[in-house]
């Protein structure tokens, strides 16, 4: 992301190497930008031995599986991202029962952030689709898709799985 003006007072930016790497400041009111990451809230809803994946409506990864997730409001917790992006795609009200981890987000390259991902049940609704989402289904370990959209969402399955095979 490219940045040319201070968005505090119009002056042209410089680069000016500060805090270990070069980045855009102001001169005038030494406004410095810094370029930071997107995060991320989702769930792994489980239901059983099964675990809740959404197929993706639109781009990217159109077609794809992945969890139900998005970014994160300013004005909202995680949590409460957590629960508004499931009931979104998902048509569920959940309840999260814990962290299950935080993860780099990969598959765009506009989007650099992180996730973070929380162990969730279903507590009421119906599985419909919504939001950018065209199907929702439960999966038992040794039923998941291959076309799954996401590194990130890959490297949570294969941590559930393991811990399913442990159980």
């Amino acid at each position: 992301m490219e940045i040319n003006f201070c968005p505090r007072c119009a002056h042209p930016l410089e680069d000016r190497a500060l805090f270990g790497r070069v980045r855009r400041a102001c001169p005038s009111c030494r406004y410095i930008f810094f370029i930071d990451p997107k995060v991320a809230c989702g769930a792994l809803i489980e239901r059983g031995a099964a675990v809740l994946l959404i197929r993706r409506a639109v781009d990217p990864k159109k077609g794809y599986w992945a969890l139900p997730a998005g970014f994160m409001e300013a004005d909202e917790g995680p949590i409460a991202a957590t629960m508004r992006e499931c009931r979104e795609e998902t048509g569920l009200t959940i309840r999260v029962t814990g962290l299950f981890g935080v993860y780099t987000l990969s598959g765009d390259p506009d989007k650099k952030g992180v996730i973070v991902l929380y162990r969730a049940v279903p507590e009421s609704g119906k599985e419909m689709p919504g939001d950018d989402a065209s199907e929702v289904r439960f999966f038992k370990s040794n039923e998941l898709p291959q076309n799954l959209a996401f590194a990130s969402t890959r490297r949570v399955l294969f941590r559930w799985c393991v811990e399913q095979a442990d159980r």
